[in-house]
């Protein structure tokens, strides 16, 4: 074999490996593309997932307030049929009559029975009203420490680290933010101990609708996303 061939030769062997680079180019960047399509469409995913977490926060808040409404409605539909049956039973008894509407100065029995109704319905709305305000105080004073999450999880330290380092990006977004003495990482390690539970009862407490504001309920939302994809990632 002489010069020629031997020159022939390699630049054949470097025509093939040029080939083969470019080759292996194209497939890095058809790669490269789809793990960026891939995190954009999984942003998207986590986005959707926050927006559908507010809105059954919303709903659950909604669906609270109906049946608070519909008890009321129940009890002043109770009372009243008591009130009715009790008047029937009185109709033959002219003393009965006059011990039932013995506190209205009105000689018309309609109108006592108007105000009688009206009595008890003040008086319905006053104690579910009273029930109200006491379930909002409750939930007004609910909070959680780091103490409360260690003491329930062991391993509470090392879980806040390892989500530190998955989420910096959302944990720089969020780390000057203190609510109720947690941070957002913290907040996600809450509701891995202590569950739905206390994501709702951190909802209601910040939730704009009620006292709170857009950037503390932004922070349970991000909070309440992370703990489920850690949950999720378990084997």
């Amino acid at each position: 074999m002489n010069i020629i061939e031997t020159i022939a030769q390699v630049k054949s062997q470097l025509e093939q490996i040029e080939l083969r680079e470019q080759a292996n180019q194209q497939a890095q960047a058809k790669t490269n593309q789809r793990i960026l399509d891939l995190e954009t469409e999984l942003q998207q995913q986590q986005q959707q997932r926050n927006k559908l977490d507010e809105e059954a926060l919303k709903l659950y808040t909604q669906a609270e307030e109906l049946n608070s409404k519909l008890d009321k409605l129940k009890r002043i539909a109770h009372l009243s049929q008591e009130f009715l049956e009790l008047h029937t039973e009185c109709q033959d008894n002219q003393d009965l009559l006059n011990t039932l509407y013995s506190s209205v100065s009105n000689t018309s029995i309609q109108d006592s029975e108007a105000v009688l109704n009206a009595s008890i319905v003040e008086r319905e709305l006053a104690q579910t009203n009273a029930l109200e305000i006491t379930e909002e105080r409750d939930y007004a004073q609910y909070s959680i420490s780091i103490d409360d999450i260690k003491e329930a999880l062991p391993n509470a330290e090392k879980i806040y680290q390892q989500l530190v380092a998955a989420y910096l990006e959302e944990y720089k977004i969020y780390q000057n933010y203190i609510v109720d003495g947690l941070d957002l990482i913290w907040y996600a390690v809450a509701f891995i101990a202590f569950g739905r539970s206390s994501y709702r009862k951190m909802g209601f407490k910040y939730h704009p609708d009620l006292d709170g504001s857009e950037r503390a309920m932004q922070l349970i939302n991000t909070a309440w996303s992370i703990s489920q994809n850690f949950l999720g990632d378990l084997p």
